[in-house]
């Protein structure tokens, strides 16, 4: 029988020391992407509300009827990777984070109304996460025609392109609303 060497033992507990130390990290982290990732969270800055107002109103809202509810997480974080999904939510909370602590006024009205970039947009992969099956027996023949030419790759329009209101209904009478009250 083989009996370890001081310096072989000290290299096994230092591998099960920093194996435990990376489990409980994982865990930790874990628990804080659960839970940074419901929409009360998200709703909790104020700057949200408006957001958080439009999308319960809206199709995959708390106040619809028969829609999938849902997350704020689930449209507006990449579902490609989960590196690429830890990265963008890592990236838009410290964004989130700094511009709430700077009290950083966004113009949301004029981003809206000009459909220019901003931060949180929705990614493609989170409605294909939840809408796999794009045509199906019974849509109309302008829906099945639309979502066949998507999904042969014969346009370039985007699932936002066509359905731009499904996440927040009318958020541009939302800001409208908001501007005049700051007026």
């Amino acid at each position: 029988m083989r009996i370890l060497n001081s310096h072989q033992g000290s290299t096994i507990v230092a591998c099960v020391i920093a194996f435990l130390i990376a489990l409980l990290i994982a865990f930790f982290t874990a628990k804080q992407v659960k839970s940074t990732s419901t929409v009360e969270f998200c709703n909790s800055c104020h700057e949200m509300n408006p957001f958080y107002k439009t999308w319960a109103a809206g199709k995959h809202g708390i106040d619809s009827m028969g829609a999938v509810r849902a997350r704020c997480v689930d449209c507006h974080l990449p579902h490609d990777s989960l590196a690429n999904y830890l990265k963008v939510k890592t990236q838009a909370g410290l964004h989130d984070m700094k511009a709430h602590a700077m009290k950083k006024k966004t113009p949301w009205l004029e981003i809206w109304k000009n459909r220019g970039p901003y931060v949180h947009e929705a990614y493609e992969s989170g409605c294909k996460e939840c809408h796999k099956k794009l045509v199906a027996p019974g849509i109309p023949v302008k829906a099945f025609t639309a979502h066949k030419a998507y999904i042969v790759g014969q346009t370039k329009r985007t699932c936002i392109d066509c359905h731009h209101e499904v996440g927040h209904g009318d958020l541009v009478t939302e800001f409208r609303e908001i501007a005049q009250k700051e007026q």
